[in-house]
């Protein structure tokens, strides 16, 4: 059977269909290179926590105090923390700040003013940095799946000055009471918790505040979530509280949630005390993300020091 030789005119047309599909190849390449690139760009920055300068100490408020330091459970970054002794206290409670935040700035600078009103009621009390936050150690943050070790640590360094299991119990704002939450279903020698306007889960509050955090669209989320496992060498999105609070039960628990919160809507503590029906829930008229100590200080204290007076054994 006789073939007949491709004209001139068709190797040529072959010919530019073969550059067309390397080039729109290349091009896959490099628009997917860059997505990517962006993506793991963002992973990286986005998950550096900021150094807040410290503001206030609990000496502004009259309450001696020391600057302790002690390794995360684990051992993987220094806490550094302030330590309020109590003479005779046979209870302590471990406070925790939020997402780039510190001991120092918490409550809009008046963490320490909390801080000394719980030691005017008995109780010794722990002030913490979380990792990579105000003099701790570097580190990313992780929404509380690692941050709770952070804390487990300040539980092994209470225990070690003679406090016991049961005796302590934790009092989180934000991401801090995410990591709390974690820290109690993990440790019971944690007594009781306070978790302060903490979200539900993680993912749902990334997606409502992506853009503006970023700066990028919506697009880049899954690719940058995706890319964080390397970064931080664990999924984010399994950062759900809601899924652990119950654990710790029978130990009390108190969720408080400001109904004006922005930041991290109030369907976020109702989910999680719907998710512990045996926690007590205060939620907050008026007030805003990590606000309620804000609207009625005197109230916040009396309410939160007889929680723990209450449920910590002594």
């Amino acid at each position: 059977m006789e073939t007949t030789a491709p004209t001139t005119a068709a190797r040529r047309a072959g010919r530019r269909r073969r550059l067309a599909i390397s080039a729109v190849a290349t091009l896959l390449t490099l628009v997917m290179a860059l997505y990517l690139g962006i993506s793991t760009y963002a992973a990286s920055t986005l998950t550096m926590p900021q150094r807040d300068a410290e503001v206030n100490t609990p000496a502004t408020f009259g309450a001696r105090f020391e600057e302790v330091r002690f390794p995360a459970r684990g051992g993987d970054v220094e806490i550094a923390a302030w330590y309020l002794s109590q003479p005779g206290a046979s209870r302590a409670v471990i406070l925790v700040h939020g997402k780039d935040s510190s001991r120092s700035t918490e409550f809009q600078g008046r963490f320490s003013e909390f801080a000394a009103r719980l030691r005017e009621r008995g109780f010794a009390v722990l002030m913490i940095d979380l990792r990579g936050h105000g003099a701790s150690g570097d580190a990313r943050f992780s929404f509380g799946l690692a941050e709770r070790r952070d804390i487990l640590g300040a539980v092994d360094w209470l225990m070690a000055q003679g406090f016991h299991a049961g005796s302590i119990g934790a009092l989180g704002v934000s991401m801090g009471a995410a990591s709390a939450i974690g820290a109690a279903a993990e440790d019971p020698a944690i007594g009781a918790l306070v978790a302060d306007c903490s979200y539900a889960e993680i993912e749902p509050l990334m997606q409502r505040h992506w853009s503006a955090a970023s700066g990028l669209p919506d697009i880049f989320l899954p690719s940058t979530l995706f890319m964080g496992q390397f970064v931080l060498g664990m999924d984010l999105t399994t950062a759900r509280p809601v899924a652990e609070i119950d654990d710790i039960a029978p130990r009390p628990v108190l969720i408080i949630h400001g109904n004006a919160d922005a930041f991290t809507p109030v369907e976020h503590g109702r989910a999680l005390a719907a998710a512990a029906p045996e926690a007590d829930y205060w939620e907050v008229p008026g007030a805003g993300h990590a606000r309620s100590y804000e609207v009625n200080p005197q109230q916040y204290v009396d309410r939160v020091a007889a929680f723990f007076m209450q449920h910590l054994g002594g």
